[in-house]
């Protein structure tokens, strides 16, 4: 009735297996972050020595007025890049890690639903009710599981399309300010 020892060796394998798993994702995710947000500060501080020249080598007011305007519609249009770009590799880390978790749930399940069945074959006359109770208990975890699942996807869904939407905005507002 109860399980073994390489039972519990192998369930203990496959949760180091997940959680290697959902470390090396969140690392590579840091890490791609951390680079994106190197790589976009060292282009900002560039730009802005560019403009700094530019502002210092303006004869009159209505010239720097003009520099100083033409200098903000790039800065938008970057940020706006930035964010798209920050925004996507939390989208995929965040797939990722749903991957990984569904896949630990399932498997979980899974063993927890055959480990049931090894301990009915062995349980005592009269307790086929405990273990209908019990695999009833996991039906109905597993059902709102997916139903979790299904609600999370589509709330994703719907703030990656509303995210781009903001995105695409923002930079059609610094184009067209830019046009004029």
């Amino acid at each position: 009735m109860y399980p073994d020892q390489k039972q519990l060796l192998a369930f203990q394998k496959t949760n180091v297996d997940a959680l290697q798993a959902f470390s090396s994702a969140v690392f590579a995710a840091t890490e791609k972050l951390s680079r994106l947000s190197i790589e976009t500060t060292r282009g900002f501080m560039q730009d802005s020595a560019d403009v700094a020249h530019a502002l210092l080598s303006a004869k009159d007011p209505e010239e720097l007025a003009k520099l100083a305007n033409a200098a903000s519609q790039p800065a938008a249009e970057k940020l706006a890049a930035y964010s798209k770009s920050a925004y996507s590799i939390a989208s995929a880390t965040g797939a990722e890690l749903g991957r990984i978790f569904e896949a630990q749930i399932t498997e979980g399940n899974r063993k927890l639903a055959d480990m049931i069945d090894a301990a009915a074959k062995t349980a005592p006359a009269g307790s086929e009710q405990a273990i209908s109770m019990l695999k009833s208990s996991l039906s109905v975890a597993n059902t709102a599981f997916d139903a979790v699942t299904k609600a999370t996807r589509q709330a994703s869904a719907t703030a990656e399309t509303n995210i781009a939407a903001a995105v695409a905005a923002a930079t059609d507002a610094a184009r067209l300010k830019k046009a004029a």
